[in-house]
């Protein structure tokens, strides 16, 4: 059974080290070169030279957002051999990406909120938005077009 996440009781704010983790966390996505490889790194497994193809940054840059994003635990490494692959950090990484991107099918589409969500059920609706949102366009694609 998968174990579930205790997020404090509702209405109480955040405690002042968990708000400013989560403002880390939304400032590293803010930056559209490390938004775009953690986009990458949900489709899978990448080397640094890889997602240079995919950015128009340097092999250095790369390293360098990837940096950042491992320092906040986004992002994760595996090293086989001599090589060095990147991925998102946990299935939570994949997930919060995910969400921003069905909320902004929904702002360019003009859809409804779920009727049934609530915050305390940590659960989304993400099968009805699968047909919705393209589920994995070639990397370096977009997931919302402008139609």
């Amino acid at each position: 059974m998968a174990e579930q996440h205790e997020l404090g009781p509702g209405g109480a704010p955040l405690d002042a080290h968990v708000l400013e983790a989560v403002v880390e966390t939304f400032k590293a996505l803010s930056d559209p070169t490390r938004a775009q490889l953690v986009y990458l790194l949900t489709q899978g497994e990448y080397s640094v030279n890889e997602l240079c193809e995919y950015v128009a940054v340097t092999p250095s840059a790369v390293s360098h957002h990837l940096a950042k994003l491992r320092a906040i635990r986004l992002a994760r490494t595996r090293r086989a051999g001599n090589q060095i692959f990147y991925s998102v950090d946990d299935a939570h990484v994949a997930a919060l990406f995910r969400e921003a991107l069905f909320h902004l099918d929904h702002v360019q589409r003009n859809l409804p909120d779920h009727v049934e969500y609530s915050a305390a059920d940590n659960v989304t609706d993400s099968a009805n938005h699968a047909a919705d949102v393209t589920a994995s366009p070639a990397p370096g694609a977009s997931l919302l077009t402008d139609s």
